[in-house]
C-alpha cells in the first residue's frame, strides 16, 4: 500500500507538470504569428510626466524637458504641463527655449496672470527690457488684481528707478509693509545699502511686527 501511494504521487506530479506547461504566441492570439509581432506596450502622457518630474527631483533639467515635451505632444493644452517645461528650461539655462515655453504657457493657460508676469521676466532674462515691459503692463490690465504680474513688474521698475511707479504697481496686491520690503530687496541685490536701509526701516514703520525686515535691516546695517 505504500508502494501504491507512491505511485499516485508520481502520477500526480507528472499530470500536474503537463497541465502547466506554457501555451505557445500563437495559442494565446492567432493572429499574432510570433513574439515580435506584439504590439508596444503604449506609453501615456502621465508616464513621460513622472519621467520629468524624477529628472527635476535629480537636477536633470534638460533630460526633464525631453520627457515633458513628449507629454505635451500628447496633451498640447495642458497649461500645467506647458509651465513645468517652461521652468525646465529656465533650470537648465536654455533661455530662447525657456521663453518660447512661456509664450505656451501663456496660451495654454488661457492668458493667466501667473503666464504674464513668468513671459514677462523671461524676457528680462533674455535682455529684452521693452519686450517684457509690454508683457507686464498688458497682463496688468487684463489682471488688476493678478499678483504676480503686478510684483514682477514692479520689481522691473525699481531695477530701472522708477520706485514711485513700481509702489503703484505692487500696491495693487501688496500691503505697504511688504511693497516696502520688496523695494528694499531689490536694491539690497543691486548693492544699494543705504537705500535697503531706507526701504526696510519704511516696512517695519507700516508694521513694526514684520520681522523678516527686522532681519534684514540687522543683516545690511
Amino acid at each position: 500500500m505504500r508502494r501504491f501511494g507512491m505511485i499516485l504521487l508520481a502520477g500526480t506530479l507528472i499530470v500536474g507538470c503537463e497541465a502547466s506547461s506554457p501555451r505557445t504566441m500563437r495559442e494565446d492570439r492567432p493572429d499574432i504569428e510570433t513574439i515580435q509581432d506584439a504590439p508596444e506596450p503604449v506609453i501615456n502622457a502621465d508616464t513621460y510626466i513622472a519621467a520629468g518630474d524624477l529628472c527635476v527631483s535629480r537636477g536633470q533639467y534638460a533630460r526633464a524637458t525631453e520627457q515633458y515635451e513628449k507629454a505635451l505632444a500628447l496633451r498640447p493644452k495642458d497649461s500645467g504641463l506647458a509651465k513645468k517645461i517652461a521652468v525646465a528650461y529656465a533650470k537648465s539655462g536654455q533661455a530662447s527655449k525657456a521663453l518660447e515655453a512661456w509664450q505656451k504657457y501663456l496660451v495654454t493657460s488661457d492668458y493667466s496672470a501667473d503666464a504674464y508676469g513668468s513671459l514677462g521676466y523671461a524676457y528680462e532674462l533674455a535682455g529684452d527690457p521693452t519686450m517684457a515691459e509690454a508683457t507686464y503692463q498688458e497682463g496688468c490690465k487684463k489682471h488688476p488684481t493678478g499678483a504676480l504680474v503686478h510684483i514682477n513688474y514692479g520689481l522691473m521698475l525699481v531695477r530701472r528707478n522708477k520706485v514711485d511707479q513700481a509702489v503703484v504697481e505692487m500696491s495693487a496686491v501688496l500691503q505697504p509693509h511688504e511693497v516696502n520690503y520688496n523695494v528694499a530687496s531689490v536694491y539690497e541685490q543691486m548693492g544699494r545699502r543705504d537705500l535697503a536701509q531706507f526701504y526696510y526701516r519704511r516696512a517695519l514703520e507700516c508694521k513694526p511686527t514684520f520681522s523678516p525686515a527686522k532681519q534684514k535691516l540687522a543683516s545690511v546695517e
